[in-house]
């Protein structure tokens, strides 16, 4: 196993330790790989709905919206 070393503030890696032990992980190593492979998926599933959007916007197959349609939904 590789090692990757990372600096981070002491309040950090006091949070990181307690929802280590809180979450009933081995260890706060186990804990930080295990929220880096989350992030890891979640960022590739992200650039392939990207890319799904991109052929689709190239191909026409898109419906557009006006921007103030989006700010009338959210208000």
């Amino acid at each position: 196993m590789a090692r990757i070393s990372v600096d981070v503030p002491d309040g950090l890696k006091d949070q990181i330790k307690e929802t280590a032990e809180r979450k009933n992980f081995k260890s706060p190593s186990e804990y930080i790989r295990q929220a880096l492979r989350e992030k890891l998926e979640e960022d590739s599933e992200l650039d392939q709905e990207l890319l799904l959007r991109a052929l689709k916007l190239k191909q026409g197959d898109v419906e557009t919206t006006s921007i103030d349609d989006i700010i009338e939904k959210y208000e």
